[in-house]
Parts: structure tokens; C-alpha cells; sequence
């Protein structure tokens, strides 16, 4: 189930370590929530890039948006580790799916913003289930 979900999702550089539908009141609808981390021995630091070692299990959870699959909303979720970085100090590792800051994957950025490109505001939140400002 690994390696079809991390060619599903076209992400390089991870793990999928479970997959499943959560649905409750606080979401609008159900959600395929596909919990990964990034594969052993690829931590880095998030500002410099350098490998380090790891500092801690980090905060928490962390979740990214990613693009859907059909009619399916679908969220990566991960334990993030901090590394220490001599440079940049305690931060949390890069991941190799998002840029460091951001709530979306790099797939689901690109999509956006060719979205964007070519059709209205209407059509861009609607198609992506985002708000215009967040798009």
C-alpha cells in the first residue's frame, strides 16, 4: 500500500505510513487523511537546507493540503522532527512535499497557481475548495 499511495500523491522522499477517512462535525466533509514522515536520514533544516540531527519529535502534528482525488479531500499528516542547526538554531526539518512555512504541497501550490492562470476567482475556489484569498 506504500509505494501505490506515494505514486497517488507524487511525492518523493516519504514514507505513508497509514491511510484513512476522517469525518466528524468539525469538518465541512470527509477527508482522506494519508499520515506520512519523511524517509530515515533526511533531515534537514528547514532555512539552510543542510542535513542535520535531529533535536527532538517536534511540537505536534502538522498537516498539509494536497491536491484532491476525485471527490475526496486529501490531507498529508505528519509528526514533524526539529533538527539543531549551528546556523539557523532549533528548527523544524524540511519536508521534501512542502516548502518550509506553508500548508500546501508543492503539487497542490502548482496546480493553484496554473489555476489561476486561466480561469476566474469563482471557478479557482470553487475547483479547489479554497477561499480566493488563500488561493
Amino acid at each position: 500500500m506504500n509505494s501505490i499511495f506515494k505514486q497517488l500523491l507524487n511525492v518523493k522522499g516519504m514514507v505513508v505510513e497509514n491511510v484513512c477517512i476522517v469525518d466528524g462535525p468539525m469538518r465541512p466533509e470527509p477527508v482522506l487523511e494519508v499520515r506520512v514522515r519523511p524517509r530515515a536520514g533526511m533531515l534537514r533544516c528547514s532555512r539552510c537546507g543542510r542535513k542535520r540531527r535531529g533535536y527532538d519529535r517536534g511540537g505536534g502534528v502538522r498537516r498539509w493540503r494536497h491536491q484532491d482525488f476525485g471527490c475526496w479531500r486529501v490531507e498529508l499528516v505528519a509528526m514533524m522532527p526539529r533538527v539543531d542547526c549551528p546556523k539557523c538554531g532549533v528548527v523544524v526539518a524540511s519536508v521534501p512535499w512542502a516548502e518550509p512555512g506553508s500548508r500546501f504541497t508543492r503539487d497542490f501550490e502548482a496546480e493553484c497557481a496554473w489555476l489561476m492562470t486561466v480561469a476566474n476567482q469563482k471557478t479557482v475556489s470553487g475547483f479547489l475548495h479554497v477561499a480566493w484569498r488563500t488561493a
